[in-house]
């Protein structure tokens, strides 16, 4: 799209998803659950109205804000523009038009859409246009992660900052002070399933004698009703748990008890 296109499209309301009347709702704050989360307790989230910080590329998924070196959030606005809505106060959430959708296109890759369904893009003066209803090269984003401080590259190769005029563009060749955000969500964390082999150190955390017991049952046939465990101590076995080496170390011990019987 060039310019012209953008300039005739500009007098245009765009509708917001949900609901034209949804950018005039006053932000509630959010009521505390006396079960609060752990990540909702943090000193940022409380104050965001339990919007998390994300740390990683991992955690970007679904809704997002972005809360800008003022204070205040980056903001879609009717005309396809964006603006940074006001600053904070204590535990005030965002508007319904300060609401992201992140959509992850690869490992480097995002898309944001708007509250609009519009997908934020670069045109070539720089300027963040939300206007797009499909995905193209101008409305790839690379979030980038360093040292606890998170930016917003565009397609142009160029950082998304503010200027003076509270214009939201991506014309920084550098992430400075006015082109480093923080990106919160609402989405709570969620814990990596264990796996079946975690499952087990954690149960052998808990009674190593016993767990030692049906790890042999496991591999004995039982042909003479006899089941033969290790005599030896367990301390070898305290240092491998310890290590993330328990089912090695249980398998040597085993493999030296079979050892020890066909010698004699």
């Amino acid at each position: 799209k060039n310019m012209a296109e953008y300039k005739a499209v500009r007098g245009g309301h765009l509708k917001l998803k949900g609901g034209s009347n949804l950018h005039k709702k006053r932000r509630t704050k959010r009521k505390k659950e006396p079960d609060i989360e752990e990540w909702m307790k943090e000193e940022g989230a409380v104050k965001h109205g339990c919007w998390r910080k994300i740390r990683s590329v991992d955690e970007m998924k679904e809704r997002a804000i972005f809360e800008m070196f003022s204070g205040g959030y980056l903001q879609a606005l009717d005309n396809g523009y964006f603006t940074i809505g006001d600053p904070r106060t204590e535990e005030e959430g965002p508007d319904p038009t300060e609401i992201f959708t992140i959509v992850q296109l690869s490992e480097t890759k995002v898309a944001i859409k708007s509250g609009y369904s519009r997908y934020l893009g670069v045109n070539t003066s720089g300027e963040v246009i939300g206007r797009a209803e499909a995905i193209g090269l101008r409305e790839q984003w690379e979030p980038v992660f360093e040292e606890g401080k998170f930016a917003l590259c565009g397609s142009t190769h160029r950082f998304l900052t503010v200027t003076t005029d509270n214009e939201v563009m991506a014309i920084s060749e550098k992430a400075k002070e006015k082109e480093i955000m923080t990106l919160r969500t609402d989405v709570p964390l969620t814990k990596k399933a264990k796996t079946q082999y975690e499952l087990e150190e954690e149960e052998a955390t808990n009674n190593l004698e016993s767990f030692e017991t049906d790890f042999v049952k496991k591999f004995q046939s039982f042909s003479d009703h006899k089941l033969r465990v290790s005599t030896d101590n367990k301390r070898n076995l305290e240092t491998a748990k310890q290590h993330g080496k328990l089912h090695e170390a249980l398998l040597d011990r085993r493999e030296k008890m079979k050892a020890d019987r066909y010698c004699k």
